[in-house]
């Protein structure tokens, strides 16, 4: 496991909250947004529970004194979504209600399709308090097109992914094709909702939509749908995990468009690690990445020379 941990630190920031706050403030310094995770999921003990709450409450609470603008993302079952003995709600809306007065956003992460209903019936009740409170959408299940436009209506702000966990055919789509073809329209349908809401019919609490992918065709197919409508490279966010198509970040940034990293850290760092792996079936994807990014590096290096 320790051998481990060197490779794995490409997708953490560290190993518990003060290892990862100098890697947070670089990135910071260097212009990217932030969201943080701490992570685990599916804790089992109120105890683990409670740790996770106090772990939020003390990121909450040292960047809102800081006035630093960062986001917080946090997976409901840990917190005890699915724990009898555990308000899950209570947290939330605690971290909410702190959140809040700091103009700290936090998003709830989608998790299984077991919880997906629950997630958003979460967010939805806090969200009538809290406006500060979102929440990722899958864009691979078939029901996520209706959640989406509910979503919209009620000015929730939504991370849109294709989705980590492994679902039955019955409930999402299989084929990449489809589930390419599926992020890219529920994408498009984010970003004109925001220019019609935000500016024809003049809702200043329109939430800035936020793509969550690494994938370089559908960004460029997004990139080339903006400019059909009135809307500014500020008013989105391409969303990515940090470690991951360090290149494509930089490049977009930039290019004068918001980008927001997702910073895990924690002790729970393998199991996060290797599903960054499964996600691409193999080291083939990461390894082709890092000669990409190495070569796109020196390619600008030497166009900076000339």
């Amino acid at each position: 496991m320790k051998l481990l941990y060197p490779f794995a630190k490409r997708f953490i920031a560290g190993h518990d909250f003060d290892s990862a706050i100098p890697v947070i403030s670089k990135l910071i310094w260097d212009g990217y947004d932030i969201t943080i995770d701490y992570l685990g999921e599916l804790s089992k003990t109120e105890e683990d529970c409670q740790n996770a709450w106090q772990q939020y409450v003390d990121i909450i609470e040292y960047y809102g004194l800081l006035h630093t603008p960062i986001d917080i993302s946090i997976k409901p079952t840990q917190l005890g979504l699915l724990l009898e003995k555990v308000d899950c709600e209570a947290h939330l809306t605690d971290l909410a209600a702190r959140a809040y007065e700091y103009g700290i956003t936090i998003r709830l992460d989608m998790e299984d399709s077991s919880v997906t209903q629950d997630t958003i019936d979460l967010c939805l009740r806090i969200h009538k308090n809290y406006p500060n409170i979102g929440i990722a959408l899958q864009s691979n299940l078939y029901r996520t097109p209706q959640d989406l436009n509910y979503l919209l209506q009620k000015n929730v702000s939504i991370r849109l992914v294709k989705g980590a966990y492994k679902e039955d055919i019955t409930i999402s789509y299989q084929r990449k094709d489809l589930i390419h073809d599926q992020f890219l329209k529920q994408a498009l349908i984010m970003i004109s909702d925001r220019c019609r809401s935000y500016y024809y019919l003049k809702n200043d609490v329109t939430p800035t939509p936020s793509i969550g992918t690494h994938d370089e065709d559908l960004i460029n197919e997004i990139l080339s749908y903006l400019p059909t409508i009135k809307i500014k490279k500020t008013d989105l966010f391409f969303e990515m995990l940090y470690g991951i198509r360090r290149d494509l970040c930089s490049s977009l940034k930039k290019d004068g468009y918001c980008v927001r990293l997702y910073v895990p850290f924690g002790t729970e760092w393998l199991p996060y690690t290797m599903r960054r792996l499964r996600e691409y079936k193999n080291l083939k994807f990461i390894i082709s990445n890092i000669i990409k990014e190495f070569w796109n590096e020196q390619y600008r290096r030497r166009k900076s020379t000339r």
